[in-house]
């Protein structure tokens, strides 16, 4: 059965496309902290994360947002130690096959992978990003449409770029760093 952890933007498109494919989401996941707090505007199945016992044919995708990346790491390998954690990769996405990736990542749209990537684990990548060729992207990185990791980059954990922004080739960004919209990002000289 498919899963999805969370309820907002990124699982509305998941489940955009799921339908389409006519795959079926038998529910929407949420912490119990937050059950009952709001309700949720679907017509899916909600149930509390505890309530679940999984078998080895369950599948969950963790759409928990950008806004708490360090949230959505805790929660993906809580969902990876489970044995469920799955990647949700577009069908407009163009990943390159040499590419390595590591679970619990979202491609939304027309994300594009170039050769020799390496992603890691809980990345969520919108429509439009770029990854350039020969890049490693650590765990738990955000990049806004339109974002750009220019080629034989190293961008370390829970990093966001915004929208329209991009990252000089050849550069690391250290872990945790946050690039606003329209910018370009290089290393202090």
């Amino acid at each position: 059965m498919n899963y999805l952890f969370g309820w907002n933007s990124v699982a509305e498109f998941v489940v955009d496309e799921f339908t389409s494919l006519s795959i079926p989401i038998h529910g929407i996941l949420i912490e119990d902290s937050y059950m009952y707090r709001v309700p949720l505007k679907t017509t899916l199945p909600v149930f509390a994360s505890s309530s679940i016992s999984f078998t080895s044919q369950d599948r969950v995708i963790n759409c928990l947002g950008y806004k708490n990346l360090e949230h959505r790491i805790r929660i993906g390998d809580y969902l990876l130690r489970l044995g469920v954690l799955t990647n949700f990769i577009s069908t407009k996405a163009q990943v390159h096959p040499s590419t390595r990736i590591g679970l619990g990542n979202i491609l939304v749209g027309d994300v594009i992978i170039e050769k020799g990537c390496e992603i890691g684990n809980h990345g969520l990548f919108w429509g439009g990003s770029r990854i350039c060729h020969d890049s490693k992207v650590e765990s738990g990185v955000f990049l806004a449409s339109g974002s750009i990791i220019g080629g034989e980059c190293n961008v370390g954990q829970v990093c966001s770029l915004g929208f329209n922004s991009s990252m000089r080739e050849k550069t690391s960004m250290p872990n945790g760093t946050k690039v606003g919209a329209n910018c370009f990002w290089r290393p202090n000289r």
